[in-house]
C-alpha cells in the first residue's frame, strides 16, 4: 500500500501499518461497488461491517492500494480507553506528518479526558488536515470500540471532519449503529451490504486456479457458501480444522451472549422462525454474517449455513451431558413436528435416542405416524433402515408390525418374523394390530415359500380373532385385507382346504365393494394368477374391465401399477395377444424401477421371455432369461419355480428336449414346497421333454403324477396336458383312433375353457396331433386358433385343413386365400404379381429370378424386365399379407413352405422337368398351358 510521504524509513507503530494481504485476490465486481458508493458527492465513509473472515480487509487493502495516498488504522481492545485511542490517532497523525515520534503531541489532561469528544475532533481534524485532499483512510476492526456511544462519537466525527475526495473505509463485525442515522440518512455514511462479499461461482474458481476443476470450484462453492474465508481454508489440507477453529476462537467470541444463545437452541432445525429465536436479533446477525441467510420474510424465516450448523452442533455435542443434549434434540423435534415437518423431527428424535436411550419410545411413536405415508410412497427401504435402528427391544408391537410391511416387498421370511413379534408384544386390547399381523403373516407365505408347514393354524388364529370369511362385521377394510392374505396362501399351497371356497368367494366379492384400490388391484391380479395356474382363461375375461378403474382412484399406490402391469401379463396369456404381453412388461418394469420395488420383477420378465417367443424373437427371450439368471435369489421358491419352469419350456420349444428336462427338475424341486399347481405346470414341462426323449418308463411316472393332480384339484391345465401326453403316445403306437378320442376330448377342454395358449407343450408334437385333429374335422376352430395363436410351424403331414397363412389351389380353378378369405383373382393390380406366383409354382416352388422375368416379359429389355418382375413381387407381397414368405436371395426366388400351401406343391406328383429337370413333366402341363393362356393374353 502507497504509505503518506514515502521518504526515508521510519519505524511506525503495529496498528499504523496494514496486515499482510500477500494473498490478495483482486475482485473487480467488489472494486466497481466501493467506486460507485465513494463517488457520491456527499460520501465521506463507507461501513463495511461483516462477520470475521468475510474479506473486508482483502477489500479495504485492494481499493488502498489502488490510491495515491492512504492511510490504516486498525483499533484493538485497548481503544475502548479515550486516552488509548488518542494515542492511536497521535500515532496515526505522525505518520501521515512524517514526524519520527508522536512526543511533539501533547498527552490529553485530566480535564480534557473527562471530555474526550473536544479532543477526538482536534486530533482527527489535525489528521485529516495533514493527509491529501484525495486519499483513503482505513480504520479497521471498529468493533473494538465496545461502547457505542463512544463508536458513535468517533465515527461521527470521522464523518465530519474528513474533506471530499478522502475517502474512509470503516471495517468493523458489527452492523451500522442506529444512533448513526442521521449521518446515513444525508448520505455522508453509506453502508456495503455484507452479502455483496459473498464470492460468485467465478471468484471461487479464480481462487483455486490454475490447478483446480470446475467441478471442483462447484464443490468447493457450495460447502463454502461463498464465505470468503472458508473458501480460502477448505482449499487446503487441514482446512476444515483451521476452520472450525477460526470460528471457535473469532467468530463466536465477536457475538453477545443472547445471540450465541439464540443460534444454539436452533442448532438443529433446517429453519429458523420468528417463534424460534428473536427476530430482531437475527435479522442484525444476518445483515453482517455469510453464515445466517434469510430464506423468507412473511412468515419470517432464516437458515443456518451448513458450516456454522455444524460447528454449534458439534459444540454442543462436546459440552453439554447426554441427558441435556437428549432433552435439546428433543426440543427441536418438537417444535419441526408442530410446524409439520415430522421427517426433519425424526431425526432429531433418533439423535436423541443415541445420546439417552429413554428417547427411543418418542422414536418408536413418530416412525409409526409417518409409516403409513412412507409405505403409499413406495419408502419401504427407508422405513425399513429408520424401523431397524431402533433397538429390537425398544419397539412396540406396532412398530414391529410397521416394520414387516416395509419388509415384506424385500424378503417375506424376515417380514413373517418382524409380524409374530408384534403378536408377541401385542396387548390382548390391540385385537386390530393381531388381526394385521396374522394376515400380513399368512400372505407372507405366498412370497418366498420358505416355511412349508400347513397354514391351519395361522388360519385358525384368525379365526379364534374372530376373523372368518362370512363375517360382515369387521370393518370392510379388514375383512378385505384378511381374505386376499388367506386365499392367496391356500389357493396354492392348500387348494383342497374346507376353507378356500368361501375365502375366495370373500375375494371375488370385495372386486365390488368400496376398498382400498391397491387391495382391489391385488385381489383382481391373484384371481387371474389362479385362473392361470388352473387352465380356466374365461375366469380372467372380466378382471381387466374391474380392475382399471382402480388405478385412478385416490390412494391406490405405485405398487398397484405393478399389479396392473402383472394383471395384464395375464390377461394378454387368455387373449394369446403376444405384442401386448410385451408391451405390459415392459411399462411394468419401467414402473418397477420408477418406484423402487424389484418384488414383482422376475415374473414380469419372465412372462415377458414367453411373450417374446411365442411372438418369434427368440433372441429377445433369450434376453429376457438372462436378465432374470443375473437377478436370481435361490431363497426366493417361487422365484426358482418359474424360471425354471419357463427355461425348460422355451428349450423344449427350441427342440432341446434334453437340458429342457433338466430344468424342469429344477423346477420340480422349487415346486414340491409351493403346492400343486405350479408343481403340475413343472411336471408337464417335464413330461413332454420325457416324450421327446423317448423315456417311456420316466414319461408313465410323471404322467401319473399329473394325472393324479388334476384329478385332485381339478386343474384344468394340468387335464389337458394328461390327454395331449396320452393323445402322443399312442399316436407314436400307430394307434390313429386312440389319438383321435384323446384330442376331440382335449380340444373340447380348449374350447369350454378358451385355453388358447396352454403353457407347458411341445411345440412340435402339439403340431402333428393338431394336423391329425384338422384332416378329422375335430373341433376345427379350437384346432386353428391354437394353431395361430401358439405360432405353430406345420409337421410334414400338414395338409389343406391346416390354418396356413397362404393357401394356392392350382389343380382345377386358380383361386388363393390369404387367412382364410378368397384373393380376388380379378383387377389390373393382381394379374401380373398372381402371374408371377403361377409361374413361380410351375417351377416347383422355386425359381431364377431373372428366367422368371424373362418368361413374364419376354418382350422387354433385361433391366426392364428385372424391373417389372420386382414390381411384381412387392405387389405381390403385400397382397399376401406375409412378405417373409416369397424369399429372394441369390437371385433365386422361393416359397416358403411353412407359410404356403400350394396343392400341386403337396401333391405326389412333382413339377414338370420342362421347369425343372428330373422332376414330372405330367402335372405342369396344365399349368403350364394356363399360365401360357395368361400371358398371351396379357401380351
Amino acid at each position: 500500500m502507497t504509505q503518506i510521504d514515502p521518504g526515508a524509513p521510519r519505524p511506525a507503530p503495529a496498528h499504523v501499518v496494514p496486515p499482510d494481504l500477500a494473498r490478495r485476490l483482486t475482485r473487480p465486481r467488489l472494486l466497481r461497488r466501493l467506486d460507485d458508493l465513494l463517488a457520491r458527492p456527499d460520501t465521506r465513509a463507507v461501513w463495511i461491517g461483516a462477520c470475521t473472515g468475510s474479506g473486508k480487509t482483502t477489500l479495504a487493502g485492494a481499493c488502498a492500494g489502488r490510491a495515491a495516498a492512504a492511510l490504516w488504522l486498525r483499533l484493538d481492545g485497548s481503544d475502548a480507553d479515550p486516552a488509548a485511542l488518542l494515542a492511536h490517532l497521535g500515532d496515526a497523525l505522525a505518520h501521515a506528518r512524517g514526524t519520527d515520534s508522536p512526543a511533539t503531541l501533547p498527552a490529553p489532561s485530566r480535564e480534557q479526558l473527562a471530555h474526550p469528544g473536544h479532543l477526538l475532533r482536534s486530533r482527527l481534524r489535525a489528521l485529516f488536515a495533514a493527509l491529501p485532499s484525495r486519499c483513503v483512510l482505513v480504520f479497521d476492526d471498529l468493533q473494538a470500540l465496545a461502547d457505542e456511544a463512544a463508536l458513535v462519537r468517533f465515527v461521527t466525527t470521522v464523518v465530519d471532519e474528513a474533506r471530499q475526495g478522502q475517502h474512509v473505509l470503516l471495517l468493523s463485525q458489527h452492523e451500522v449503529p442506529a444512533a448513526l442515522a442521521r449521518a446515513a440518512s444525508a448520505g455522508r455514511l453509506v453502508e456495503l451490504d455484507p452479502a455483496e462479499l459473498a464470492f460468485d461461482p467465478d471468484e471461487t474458481a479464480a481462487w483455486l486456479a490454475p490447478g483446480g476443476s470446475d467441478a471442483e470450484a462447484l464443490d468447493l462453492h457450495r460447502r463454502s457458501g461463498g464465505w470468503p474465508v472458508a473458501v480460502a481454508l477448505l482449499a487446503q489440507r487441514r482446512g476444515v480444522d483451521r476452520l472450525r477453529d477460526l470460528l471457535e476462537h473469532e467468530f463466536w467470541p465477536s457475538l453477545d451472549e443472547p445471540t450465541r444463545a439464540a443460534l444454539e437452541a436452533c442448532a438443529w432445525l433446517p429453519e429458523i422462525t420468528a417463534q424460534d429465536a428473536d427476530a430482531v436479533r437475527l435479522d442484525r446477525l444476518a445483515d453482517r454474517a455469510l453464515l445466517l441467510d434469510r430464506c423468507g420474510t412473511e412468515p419470517p424465516r432464516w437458515r443456518l449455513h451448513d458450516l456454522l450448523a455444524d460447528f454449534l452442533r458439534a459444540r454442543l455435542r462436546e459440552r453439554l451431558p447426554a441427558g441435556e443434549l437428549a432433552t435439546r434434540l428433543a426440543d427441536c423435534a418438537e417444535r419441526l413436528e408442530a410446524r409439520g415437518d415430522a421427517e426433519a423431527a425424526l431425526g432429531l428424535r433418533q439423535r436423541a435416542a443415541q445420546a439417552d436411550a429413554s428417547a427411543w419410545p418418542a422414536v418408536d411413536a413418530l416412525l409409526c405416524r409417518l409409516a403409513p405415508a412412507w409405505l403409499a410412497g413406495c419408502r419401504h427401504a427407508g422405513l425399513r433402515e429408520a424401523a431397524l435402528a431402533v433397538p429390537a427391544p425398544q419397539r412396540s408391537a406396532e412398530l414391529c408390525w410397521r416394520l414387516a410391511q416395509a419388509e415384506l416387498v424385500r424378503d417375506p421370511s424376515a417380514a413373517r418374523g418382524h409380524a409374530d413379534a408384534a403378536l408377541e408384544r401385542a396387548a390382548p386390547s390391540e385385537r386390530a394390530l393381531q388381526v394385521e399381523c396374522q394376515t400380513l403373516a399368512i400372505a407372507s407365505h405366498f412370497q418366498s415359500f420358505d416355511d412349508t408347514r400347513p397354514l391351519a393354524a395361522r388360519v385358525a388364529a384368525l379365526q379364534a380373532l374372530g376373523v372368518r370369511a362370512d363375517d360382515h362385521d369387521a370393518p370392510a377394510e379388514q375383512r378385505a385385507a384378511a381374505a386376499v392374505a388367506v386365499w392367496s396362501a391356500l389357493f396354492l399351497r392348500e387348494p383342497n382346504h374346507p376353507a378356500r371356497p368361501a375365502w375366495q368367494a370373500r375375494v371375488q366379492a370385495l372386486l365390488h365393494e368400496p376398498v382400498d384400490p391397491t387391495l382391489k388391484l391385488r385381489a383382481a391380479m391373484l384371481l387371474a394368477k389362479n385362473a392361470w395356474y388352473q387352465g380356466r382363461y374365461l375366469d380372467l375375461a372380466a378382471l381387466p374391465a374391474l380392475a382399471r378403474a382402480e388405478l385412478a382412484r385416490p390412494g391406490a399406490a405405485p405398487y398397484a401399477k405393478l399389479l396392473w402391469g402383472l394383471l395384464r401379463q395375464y390377461a394378454a396369456w387368455a387373449d394369446g395377444d403376444w405384442d401386448g404381453g410385451l408391451r405390459a412388461t415392459r411399462e411394468a418394469l419401467a414402473d418397477a424401477a420408477a418406484s423402487g420395488i424389484s418384488l414383482l420383477d422376475q415374473h414380469l420378465r419372465l412372462h415377458g421371455a414367453c411373450f417374446a417367443a411365442l411372438a418369434g424373437d427368440r433372441a429377445g427371450a433369450g434376453r429376457w432369461l438372462d436378465e432374470v439368471a443375473a437377478h436370481a435369489d435361490a431363497s426366493r421358491r417361487m422365484e426358482a419355480w418359474h424360471h425354471f419352469t419357463v427355461r425348460g419350456w422355451l428349450l423344449l420349444c427350441g427342440g432341446e428336449a434334453a437340458p429342457a428336462e433338466a430344468a424342469a427338475r429344477l423346477a420340480i424341486d422349487a415346486a414340491q414346497a409351493m403346492g400343486p399347481a405350479p408343481l403340475a405346470m413343472s411336471r408337464a414341462v417335464r413330461a413332454h421333454a420325457l416324450q421327446q426323449l423317448g423315456n417311456a418308463d420316466a414319461l408313465r411316472a410323471e404322467r401319473d403324477a399329473l394325472a393324479a393332480i388334476a384329478e385332485a384339484t381339478g386343474n384344468t391345465l394340468a387335464q389337458l396336458h394328461v390327454l395331449l401326453l396320452d393323445a402322443g403316445t399312442v399316436l407314436e403306437l400307430g394307434d390313429h383312433d386312440g389319438a383321435r378320442h384323446r384330442l376331440a376330448r382335449a380340444l373340447a377342454t380348449v374350447r369350454s375353457h378358451a385355453l388358447w395358449a396352454p403353457p407347458g407343450g411341445a411345440p412340435a408334437t402339439l403340431a402333428r396331433l393338431l394336423a391329425l385333429a384338422l384332416d378329422a374335422g375335430i373341433e376345427p376352430v379350437a384346432a386353428r386358433r391354437l394353431v395361430r395363436t401358439l405360432r405353430l410351424a406345420p409337421p410334414a403331414q400338414a395338409g389343406a385343413a391346416w390354418p396356413w397363412p397362404v393357401r394356392v389351389h392350382t389343380l382345377g380353378r386358380f383361386a388363393v386365400e390369404v387367412d382364410g378369405e378368397p384373393l380376388p383373382s380379378q383387377g389390373k393390380q393382381q394379374k401380373r404379381p398372381l402371374d408371377l406366383l403361377q409361374a413361380l409354382i410351375a417351377h416347383g416352388g422355386e425359381a431364377p429370378a431373372a428366367h422368371l422375368a424373362d418368361l413374364l416379359w419376354p418382350d422387354a429389355e433385361g433391366d426392364l424386365a428385372l424391373g417389372a418382375f420386382e414390381a411384381a413381387l412387392r405387389r405381390l407381397r403385400q397382397l399376401l399379407r406375409c412378405g417373409d414368405a416369397l424369399r429372394l436371395s441369390g437371385g433365386v426366388l422361393g416359397i416358403d413352405r411353412q407359410r404356403i400351401w400350394v396343392d400341386a406343391l403337396a401333391a405326389p406328383a412333382g413339377p414338370s422337368a420342362d421347369f425343372l429337370p428330373g422332376q414330372d413333366a405330367a402335372w405342369a402341363a396344365p399349368a403350364r398351358a394356363r399360365l401360357a393362356r395368361r400371358v398371351a393374353l396379357g401380351a
